[in-house]
């Protein structure tokens, strides 16, 4: 779980992530010093409540952006009893943290439905795995890159098509740099007009 949390804290400007149970508080962190457990807990208890006020509407949160005058905070249900959150300093890309964590969510929630307890057994292993650090961050600013071209040929709604497209890209495949040319000719068809999706994937043609 630890490794997942440390995907998100590397993009730039995030200051940390947790997983936030409505139980037992911050389950597992990744943070900066000058965080304190106390905000975690305050922001993670009105989070759950959005999602209980949410539910009383019939609305099924997928995710929240809670934008403050110094951070933003990002969060993501991950079953009825936790959620992830993530704290971005105000001038991060949240469009790309937003991204990176739907995506990792899904992992979450299969370590989080192995039971509240497995949670430190799965840090053990974690730490004892040899991450490359390097690569996690080359994928992000692959990532990047691809959204900022994206949003050059579609504008604002590029965060949000990017996001859906991650998620179906990395359900068909390895998330490896190998694979990227596919998830830009998905967005190319997405994009619809043939002229804008060549010039999209022009720009990416020295990075892919």
């Amino acid at each position: 779980m630890r490794r997942l949390l440390k995907e998100i804290s590397v993009i730039p400007g995030v200051t940390g992530s947790c997983i936030f149970d409505k139980k037992e508080g911050p389950l597992c962190k990744d943070l900066h010093p000058l965080l304190s457990e106390e905000l975690l807990q305050t922001v993670g208890i009105h989070f759950l409540r959005l999602i209980q006020m949410g539910s009383l509407a019939d609305l099924d949160i997928q995710s929240s952006h809670f934008r403050f005058d110094k951070y933003t905070v990002i969060g993501i249900p991950l079953d009825t009893g936790a959620v992830l959150l993530t704290i971005c300093e105000a001038q991060a890309n949240c469009s790309l943290v937003a991204t990176t964590a739907a995506m990792l969510a899904a992992d979450m929630k299969e370590q989080l439905d192995q039971g509240v307890t497995m949670i430190e057994d799965v840090e053990s292993e974690d730490e004892v795995m040899a991450v490359d650090e390097s690569d996690d961050e080359e994928m992000l600013a692959l990532y990047n890159e691809i959204e900022q071209a994206l949003a050059g040929a579609i504008g604002p709604v590029a965060g949000v098509v990017m996001q859906d497209y991650l998620e179906k890209w990395s359900q068909a495949g390895p998330v490896i740099p190998a694979r990227l040319t596919e998830l830009v000719e998905m967005l190319e068809k997405e994009i619809g007009d043939s002229e804008l999706g060549k010039d999209f994937s022009k720009r990416l043609h020295s990075i892919l």
